[in-house]
């Protein structure tokens, strides 16, 4: 059996918790391998190819929420089961804790676990295509100007948003960016975008969720300066004016793997502070 780490080696807790885990899985007869060269030896733990990452039975990512969709976007069209393990602060995505992994880890090679499958964002600029799992923005490059975008939606015109840009979410990343730009909170299995506008210079301008299964166009107008695109935060790119984004749905999921009877609305109230009457 082979389990396949992605760790976020610059957090404190992963110096001292992954050499342990990485023992307790040698003496459990599982094999574990990573992607990435530890900052320190880690006696069992073999740096692979992201192909032979690929072929872990799962993939266990150790961090933050970044280290998930890192994990994601690694493993791509070969959908392997990610579990999170929670190593820093909020950990919306990273919902197993340290405490909860190992059994986490033992009730997956029995097959009494959880999953999910959440869909993620393919983003098409020219000849280059992306994926996020959260979301895709466009915002206002170095120039600090604001933008202007044009978004289409089954080839039909939306509205036009001036401001700081748009960011399309998915239901998973509805709690992320999009959330802090006042987009809604959608549940995470679901199957839609979320289009919010930043700080658009229209008191009207409001969020809007759309069904995932017709294209998202964005288009730069030729009245803005060169913009950045950025895909979960994590991959960015440079749009210029006249060019169009086009983000659908991707044709693979992510299948995440999640404790057994957690409920999303205790997520949202224990880890986002949501608060309210419950009289």
């Amino acid at each position: 059996m082979r389990l396949g780490l992605v760790v976020n080696w610059n957090k404190t807790r992963a110096l001292t918790f992954v050499p342990k885990l990485v023992n307790w899985l040698l003496r459990e007869g599982i094999e574990p391998v990573t992607v990435d060269e530890p900052p320190q030896r880690v006696v069992g733990l073999r740096p692979v190819s992201q192909a032979v990452l690929k072929s872990a039975k799962l993939i266990l990512a150790l961090g933050g929420d970044g280290t998930l969709l890192r994990a994601a976007r690694i493993i791509g069209r070969a959908e392997k089961p990610i579990m999170g393990v929670n190593l820093g602060g909020l950990g919306f995505l990273t919902e197993f804790s340290i405490s909860e992994a190992r059994a986490g880890i033992k009730d997956f090679f029995r097959g009494d676990y959880c999953e999910e499958k959440r869909m993620l964002l393919s983003a098409r600029l020219g000849p280059r295509v992306g994926y996020a799992m959260n979301d895709c923005a466009l915002n206002m490059g170095e120039s600090g100007r604001v933008v202007e975008i044009s978004v289409y939606y089954k080839e039909r015109f939306v509205n036009r948003f001036v401001g700081d840009g748009v960011v399309v979410a998915t239901p998973t990343g509805s709690t992320a960016y999009s959330l802090a730009a006042g987009g809604p909170v959608v549940f995470p299995t679901m199957s839609a975008f979320i289009l919010t506008p930043l700080c658009p210079h229209a008191l009207a301008a409001r969020p809007v969720v759309l069904p995932a299964d017709e294209p998202l166009v964005l288009v730069l107008s030729g009245k803005s300066r060169v913009a950045t695109i950025s895909l979960d935060g994590q991959t960015r790119w440079l749009i210029k004016p006249g060019q169009n984004l086009t983000i659908n749905r991707a044709d693979f999921s992510v299948r995440l793997i999640v404790p057994r009877g957690e409920c999303y609305f205790e997520i949202l109230r224990n880890k986002l502070k949501w608060s309210g009457s419950q009289r």
